[in-house]
Order: structure tokens, then sequence, then C-alpha cells
């Protein structure tokens, strides 16, 4: 049993380092994100609905509660805000991606597993599209949740993918929040609960770009000329710390949760 003294402290002291985090301001000109609607409480039942998210593209299981589904959603643009800001440099991937994971965790969601590394690939060039929903598989993979979980996230994730490239409004968020960064990286996730327990599994790609190309997503990339890395992490939701941060990173998202979300069907 957690002692309840250690645990106060613990949620206290992550509330205080998400006050210490810094983001960029969103822009003065905002669009409406959609808000969300997910009516179907069936387990095994398809999403039909994905979002961008930042740079970052996540489909959620249909039966996911509106908290689990909004706190993953908020964390994880929070979480990609902050690592862009500290560090904006192609070749800090991995500074990226450990500070990332350190938000994820002060916001409510713990990493269970973890693993970043360099990444070869075979040939000479590579969608980077079906590439992260390569390495999201191998997250999900991971997971030891039953066989008709594990084909649902798959589906989902693959789903969510395949409709941006059909979605004109999302693609082009999706492409303007890259380039805002620098084209520097690709990350998908899903979420999903089993057993009462909200799951976010979460498949990365960081790169160093040698040339100048300003488009990653549905086209064959030249990986000559790219320096590749990968991350792979499983985050387990903290219900009582998201509870009690919910609010400090809704305050610092600000504009930022209308100019950098946007559903879209799947």
């Amino acid at each position: 049993m957690k002692d309840p003294v250690m645990q106060k402290l613990y949620v206290a002291n992550c509330i205080n380092a998400l006050h210490q985090y810094e983001i960029d301001e969103a822009p003065t000109i905002q669009r409406r994100a959609a808000a969300l609607s997910f009516n179907s409480s069936d387990a095994v039942e398809a999403p039909t609905k994905a979002a961008v998210v930042g740079e970052g593209l996540l489909a959620f299981s249909a039966h996911l509660t509106d908290d689990n589904r909004t706190d993953a959603q908020n964390a994880f643009l929070f979480a990609t805000l902050v690592a862009n800001k500290k560090f904006p440099l192609e070749s800090q991937g991995l500074e990226w991606y450990l500070l990332f994971r350190e938000v994820m965790t002060n916001s409510g969601w713990t990493p269970v597993s973890k693993y970043f590394t360099d990444l070869e690939v075979a040939g000479t060039s590579v969608r980077m599209d079906k590439l992260v929903l390569d390495i999201l598989g191998s997250v999900v993979a991971g997971l030891a949740v039953p066989g008709p979980a594990t084909a649902l996230m798959l589906k989902a994730a693959g789903d969510a993918i395949a409709a941006l490239e059909k979605r004109d409004t999302a693609l082009t968020l999706y492409e303007r929040n890259l380039l805002n960064h620098g084209v520097g990286g690709i990350t998908a996730g899903v979420c999903t609960e089993v057993n009462g327990e909200a799951i976010m599994a979460v498949g990365a790609v960081r790169f160093l770009r040698r040339n100048t190309s300003t488009k990653v997503m549905f086209i064959d990339v030249d990986v000559r000329n790219v320096k590749l890395y990968k991350g792979e992490t499983i985050f387990a939701k903290n219900t009582e710390l998201a509870n009690a941060s919910r609010q400090s990173i809704r305050t610092k998202l600000g504009l930022n949760v209308v100019s950098k979300i946007e559903e879209y069907e799947i």
C-alpha cells in the first residue's frame, strides 16, 4: 500500500515541475478544433476518429472515457511542446525523447516500458509513415493485453495514419506542426483501457536531415541523407496525478489546444 504522505509529496513535486516547464505561445490567429465525441462502450469496436496532436498522431479505442482521451491528448501535446522548446536541434533526438518522457511522467503518464536507439533500415529510401507504424506495432506487440485489444490498437493506429493522407485540413495542420519544429520527428500513439486502466503506446522516429526536404509523410525519403533514431514507450495512467495536474496542463497549453490539435474521421 502506498504511503499517503509520500504520495501527496510526489504529486506536489510533479505539479511544481509542470509549472517550471516552458513552451512557445500559440499564434494569435486560431482555428477551432472539433470536440471529442465517442459513444461506443464496446471494448473491441474499431474507433472512428483520430487526432493530430502537435507533430504526433493519436488514435483512441472507442470505449475510452472522456477524461482519459482528453488527458492523453493534452499531456502528449504538452510534453511535445516542452521538449521542442528545450531541445529544438535535430542533433538532440535523445535529449528530446528523455524530456518528453519526463514531462509525460509528471503529467500523470508513467512509462512502464521505454527504449531509444539508432535505427538502421534496409535500402536507400523509406516511407516515414510506414516506418513509425512499424515501430508502434513493435511497442503494441509487447503489451500484455488480450489478443482483441492488441489487434484493435494496431488497427486504430494504421487507420489513423492512412486516413490522414485523405484529410486535407488535418494533413495541412500536421505538416505545419512538423515544419514549425524543423521536420525533426514523427510520433504516433494509440490509447486504450485494459481492466479499467488507461494505457498509451507511443512510437517515435527522430531524424537528422542532411537535405532541405520539407515533406516527410507519404513520400519516399532518401535515407542516405538521414540519420534515424527510434523511441518506443508504453505509458500507464497514474489517475491521481493526472487528476491533480489536469488544470495546470490545460492552463500552460492555453490556445495551443486549439491551434495544434485537429480531429478527423478514420
